[in-house]
């Protein structure tokens, strides 16, 4: 009987602690998919000066945000999204700082539709598992 209990316990943690990562990891990527598309939002309406003030200050915070948040990731996620994800944010931020609007449509776009692929597989859906 106490085995059975043990067992009941070191389950319960398991799943909380699964339950737990699963709403981090969805809080956190929703936080910079909805800065992203802030962005996104940004460089369309400055199409002729895309390296303006408040677009390079938007994408410096997302990447002051990202810092923060990457070292929990590279414990819960997979180490190549991570980086990959990470990619996306250092060129997006150069790409702005040079004043490109059509790289920097293309990589918030990239990155957006990143995030979106990250938050599908994140989530633990029958199709995941099999």
């Amino acid at each position: 009987m106490k085995k059975l209990i043990v067992i009941l316990i070191v389950f319960a943690v398991m799943v909380g602690a699964m339950t737990g990562e699963i709403v981090y990891v969805n809080k956190f990527y929703n936080g910079i998919q909805a800065d992203l598309e802030n962005i996104e939002i940004s460089i369309n309406a400055n199409e002729q000066h895309v390296a303006n003030n408040d677009t390079v200050a938007l994408c410096q915070a997302l990447s002051d945000k990202w810092e923060k948040g990457k070292t929990n990731l590279l414990m819960l996620q997979n180490h190549n999204t991570v980086r990959n994800f990470d990619d996306k944010i250092i060129c997006l931020l150069k790409v702005v700082k040079s004043d490109n609007y059509n790289d920097a449509v293309i990589f918030v776009s990239s990155a957006i539709n990143y995030i979106d692929d990250v938050l599908l597989d994140s989530m633990p859906y029958l199709s995941n598992i099999f």
